[in-house]
């Protein structure tokens, strides 16, 4: 048997992940198999367990994914500075790409609505805090500061903005709303307005 290539490998990789997000998406993550998983992608079991450890693996680099990008576009919002109004935007773009990029909802919704094990409260918190510590350094930063509601910490104006963040895309037209609710958002945070 001929040795797949490493495009012919990553190709099966991301098979994998592709049909582990219906499986996840259908069955949940701790009622879903690894075999079921094989069957979707047409690969062994063994093609599975070549490329990932179990499902959790499988799941933290479904995440990876979709972090990627949105991770790059975090960073491209800083290099265009640190101010509320980039922040205001990035929150705009984060929140239409739930409802505009298939492959990020579906592992927004995995990771929030059909994952019940302790590794996903885990990973629940680790996301959390990433993101709240990213947000409390932006408005930790003097001229966003002294924009915040008195007695408002920049900590707690991140915890605050996080919690708007948690949309539901599937209930209501995020795309269309997405700047109100940014808007809106961040007029609770902001003495200035």
């Amino acid at each position: 048997m001929a040795r797949k290539t490493k495009a012919e490998a990553e190709a099966t990789r991301e098979a994998i992940m592709d049909c582990a997000e219906q499986v996840f998406m259908d069955k949940g993550v701790a009622r879903a198999s690894l075999e079921e998983i094989a069957r979707a992608a047409g690969v062994t079991r063994g093609a599975v367990y070549w490329h990932f450890r179990n499902k959790q693996d499988i799941l933290d680099a479904m995440l990876e994914r979709v972090r990627a990008p949105l991770g790059e576009m975090m960073d491209d919002a800083s290099r265009g500075g640190h101010s509320l109004e980039n922040l205001k935007e990035v929150c705009i773009v984060a929140l239409r790409k739930l409802v505009d990029d298939k492959r990020y909802f579906r592992v927004h919704y995995i990771l929030f609505h059909r994952n019940e094990s302790d590794q996903a409260l885990n990973k629940h918190r680790e996301l959390s805090l990433d993101a709240t510590s990213h947000v409390t350094s932006i408005m930790a930063r003097p001229e966003n500061r002294a924009r915040l509601r008195p007695h408002l910490t920049p900590e707690y104006a991140a915890y605050l903005l996080h919690t708007q963040m948690l949309a539901a895309p599937e209930r209501w037209p995020l795309a269309e709303m997405a700047p109100t609710l940014v808007e809106t958002a961040f007029f609770g945070l902001l003495a200035d307005n």
